[in-house]
């Protein structure tokens, strides 16, 4: 569904992340509106000049379609017990090539260079906190433990999980991920010189060695 920097044709949302909690906080004791706009986020008295930037990540996570209109996933959200559960189904399918890239269990930096790539540089250092702020607030951690349990649980559940698995094959599981991550790679732009499109390609050499893991 979307991609690093520019996640077809739309970027990483940014929007402050206590614009979003107070937006959900906000909504559990109101009627569902016929449509989510500037004029009701005043109402409601959140996003103060951040209303654009808030009304692109609810849009974004689809908790409201390209006119603002609420979907079913909205009213998932009024709702203290279905909250959490229906935030991560949301966060899981826009966020969807992140993880399938690993970038979920990034460090900071690689996170921000991860949506440098179609975004300034105050941008990607936003959308890195917005996307590791919902994970949390979905009560999910973006971090190398998201969906993992410890080495010991591990071992009780998987009889071999003792073992390591060759490494021509780990090599080969991770190139759907690789091939997703260069996908990514920008062309050149007239406006870059040859000392700014390096460090992008320095970058994405990085990110590919991440994802072999340690030598």
């Amino acid at each position: 569904m979307v991609a690093a920097g520019d996640f077809q044709g739309r970027r990483a949302p940014y929007a402050p992340i206590s614009a979003l909690e107070k937006f959900f906080e906000r909504i559990r004791d109101r009627q569902t509106p016929d449509r989510v706009d500037h004029k009701f986020l005043r109402k409601l008295g959140v996003a103060h000049n951040n209303e654009y930037s808030l009304l692109s990540a609810l849009k974004f996570l689809g908790i409201l379609d390209e006119y603002g209109t609420p979907t079913t996933s909205y009213r998932s959200l009024q709702t203290t017990d279905q909250f959490k559960e229906a935030l991560w189904n949301l966060v899981q399918r826009a966020y969807k090539p992140v993880f399938e890239a690993g970038a979920n269990t990034w460090s900071t930096a690689e996170l921000v260079d991860f949506f440098r790539v179609n975004s300034s540089a105050s941008q990607a250092k936003n959308a890195a906190r917005f996307f590791r702020a919902v994970c949390n607030l979905a009560d999910h951690e973006a971090s190398p433990a998201v969906g993992s349990l410890p080495q010991a649980e591990t071992r009780a559940l998987r009889p071999d999980a003792g073992r390591q698995p060759p490494s021509h094959s780990v090599s080969r599981q991770m190139l759907p991920a690789k091939a997703a991550l260069l996908e990514k790679l920008p062309a050149a732009q007239p406006g870059w010189s040859a000392d700014e499109y390096l460090q992008i390609c320095d970058r994405f050499i990085e990110m590919l060695r991440h994802l072999d893991g340690p030598a």
